[in-house]
């Protein structure tokens, strides 16, 4: 009954921040009222901490490693997303060096548990050793800003749109994973990130051109 109650939650809260995110992600695009983005984005990041916090009993009751470490990962994407948006100053606060650390470290678990599925035939394990790669990547990224005393400006910015858009990406994977299937499984899995990683090295390059990007407020960079 507790395992069923959990799922239920843990999957209204991945519902519910894949449409928050949507509207954060197209506010933006279509250069909307600024605060339906500030209040999407804050429903996107609770509704990522609800699916790890459900996501942790669901793997210590079912043994879903695999659910755990994704959860790990995007919420770490949606949590430093919302961290680069909030800390204008760039100062790195204790919560910025948690979450790069704490990723850092779930990507080597990541990598080991990937390279275990694979070993034992199961094709998951591309899915987790790319998402060990990235979360991998990320963090390191993460720690090398933190020790030069953090980003500012425009990077800020960009650091914030590739965060976000990253986390809108784990959402719409799991949407996928849930409602089809496909073989070999990782495909499905690794699907939304081919599509939107482009979408985000755009929009990044677009950021770092133009004098004021469209849909950013002039306070904001």
């Amino acid at each position: 009954m507790l395992k069923e109650l959990l799922l239920y939650i843990h999957i209204a809260a991945g519902f519910s921040a894949l449409v928050a995110a949507l509207i954060a992600a197209f506010n933006k695009m279509f250069d909307l009222t600024h605060s339906w983005h500030v209040y999407s984005g804050r429903v996107f990041l609770a509704g990522m901490i609800i699916i790890l916090l459900t996501a942790v009993p669901i793997a210590l009751m079912t043994g879903d490693v695999f659910l755990l470490l994704v959860s790990i990962f995007s919420v770490y994407l949606a949590l430093s997303g919302w961290s680069y948006a909030r800390n204008r100053q760039g100062t790195p606060a204790p919560l910025d060096w948690l979450r790069a650390f704490g990723m850092a470290a779930a990507s080597l678990v990541m990598a080991l548990y990937g390279a275990d599925l694979l070993i034992s035939g199961d094709t998951n394990g591309v899915t987790m050793l790319v998402f060990s790669s990235i979360g991998g990547s990320l963090s390191i990224s993460d720690l090398k800003i933190q020790y030069a005393g953090g980003v500012t400006g425009k990077e800020r910015i960009i650091r914030h749109l590739a965060m976000m858009l990253a986390g809108l990406t784990a959402t719409v994977t799991a949407f996928l994973v849930v409602n089809f299937t496909f073989d070999p499984v990782f495909v499905l899995w690794l699907a939304p990130t081919v599509l939107i990683t482009p979408v985000i090295m755009i929009w990044s390059t677009k950021i770092r051109k133009e004098a004021m990007p469209r849909g950013i407020p002039r306070d904001s960079v």
